[in-house]
């Protein structure tokens, strides 16, 4: 028994030894398999562009200059030391700005202009916009922005309420909220894509949400004046109506007028004549010839009998 635990001794001694030379080169192979990676991710490294997105690479190291050949779709190889790829959407867009914070930012971002008359007036508005993918070089250059928002909420905001404070001075309120409101909104989408389009930005559709809200006080009064026109209305209407009404019986009294004007005119006495023995005609021809038992005194509404005939007898 000693002799065995003697060698089992010697045995363990000389593998520890064994493994104890060799424990360098497992702690090297340990640390390369954790350094590939890394060093990998430091070298090279790879991004996905989706469909509908434009990719651009950037250089670090040179001014941030900007590699155009790398604007692609799908999969893009890049060293992470020297280049940096952002990506920008080019499907439409779309912001409101309102003061309902159920709906874009969570706070107040209506626009104000004051019109022509000097009525200040509130608006919300939505854009729609679109970036054209073989500019967003350019696009990126001028604003320097890796995330879409900063330049909607930024650059675009402020662009769209100068044009709206602008544009919208040249109105009156009466104008801007009837006949001309169509006209300022054409206007301004127009203005605000001639502005953005050399970023190689395309405005698709600039609209109000809702209506203009001006102070409460002259709401009030535009309400008041619309139900005073709506008012004239009904009763021009009805004056109308009337007139209409009286010009038809007036044309109906001439019309009987003329006709019994044109009937008198045709009557002379000979036929008056003819009517009367026409009518006595008719009256012999319905007599049986018995002859009438009771005749009126002359205008006194009286009676009287009237004896009937005595017959002769034959003797």
């Amino acid at each position: 028994m000693a002799n065995v635990e003697i060698n089992l001794s010697e045995s363990t001694g000389n593998l520890f030894n064994k493994l104890k030379g060799k424990t360098k080169y497992v702690v090297l192979l340990l640390l390369l398999l954790f350094a590939i990676p890394f060093i990998r991710s430091l070298l090279l490294t790879w991004k996905l562009i989706d469909p509908g997105y434009t990719g651009i690479k950037i250089n670090r190291l040179v001014n941030k200059g900007i590699t155009r050949e790398d604007i692609v779709t799908g999969f893009v190889f890049y060293n992470p030391v020297q280049s940096v790829v952002v990506t920008y959407p080019t499907f439409i867009q779309r912001v409101a700005w309102t003061h309902d914070k159920t709906e874009g930012k969570p706070f107040n971002e209506e626009l104000t202009f004051n019109t022509k008359d000097s009525v200040p007036v509130n608006i919300d508005v939505a854009v729609s916009y679109q970036l054209e993918s073989v500019k967003v070089p350019e696009f990126y250059s001028k604003f320097r922005a890796d995330n879409i928002d900063s330049f909607t909420h930024g650059f675009l905001r402020d662009t769209t309420r100068n044009i709206v404070a602008n544009l919208g001075s040249e109105y009156t309120f009466d104008e801007i909220n009837g006949t001309k409101k169509e006209e300022f909104l054409q206007r301004t989408g127009k203005m605000l894509n001639d502005t953005v389009h050399p970023f190689g930005v395309n405005i698709q559709q600039f609209g109000l949400i809702g209506s203009l809200r001006p102070p409460q006080a002259l709401l009030e009064a535009v309400n008041a004046k619309t139900q005073a026109i709506q008012k004239s209305i009904q009763v021009e209407n009805e004056v109308r109506s009337a007139q209409a009404e009286a010009k038809k019986k007036i044309a109906i009294a001439e019309g009987e007028a003329a006709a019994n004007r044109a009937l008198a005119s045709s009557l002379d006495p000979r036929l008056l004549e003819w009517e009367r023995l026409k009518i006595m005609r008719e009256q012999i021809a319905k007599w049986n010839g018995t002859m009438p038992s009771v005749i009126s005194g002359s205008g006194q509404g009286l009676l009287m009998s009237i004896p009937a005939p005595q017959t002769s007898v034959a003797k």
